[in-house]
């Protein structure tokens, strides 16, 4: 079942954008779903939200960012938690549904070697299916 989170990125500006986070479980697989602008203001929420869907010890944790239009350094940093979070839990991070700009971020910063990227969510449901039949 989805959860939604949303709140205000900053002062109410036709430039501002609502950041949502929608949670849901599937087989055991944590997916969390960010929408809008992840700006500092909302990376506290984001972390949290994170942090306890991590809690549920998942075996794989899947942040789809197919309507992400924006992140900051502190959402880069929450999604690095986790990210060492899960090599000492035993799973991998996976990223989906990047656009390109959210794509360059990742691959100037250095990070894309860190999380397992797939182009959608079916993409990388499918191939978490694949590595558990194998």
């Amino acid at each position: 079942m989805q959860q939604p989170l949303s709140g205000q990125t900053g002062p109410s500006t036709q430039d501002s954008a609502i950041m949502q986070i929608a949670v849901d479980r599937r087989e055991d697989i944590a997916i969390v779903t960010v929408s809008g602008r992840l700006s500092s203001a909302m990376a506290d929420q984001f972390q949290d939200r994170l942090m306890a869907e991590l809690d549920d010890n998942p075996k794989a944790l899947v942040v789809d960012f197919a309507d992400l239009r924006f992140i900051t350094s502190s959402g880069l940093r929450t999604l690095i938690v986790a990210a060492k979070r899960g090599s000492t839990d035993g799973y991998r991070v996976h990223l989906c549904g990047m656009a390109q700009a959210i794509h360059e971020v990742f691959e100037v910063s250095g990070l894309l070697r860190i999380f397992v990227i797939h182009p959608s969510l079916d993409a990388a449901m499918a191939t978490m299916e694949r590595d558990q039949t194998a």
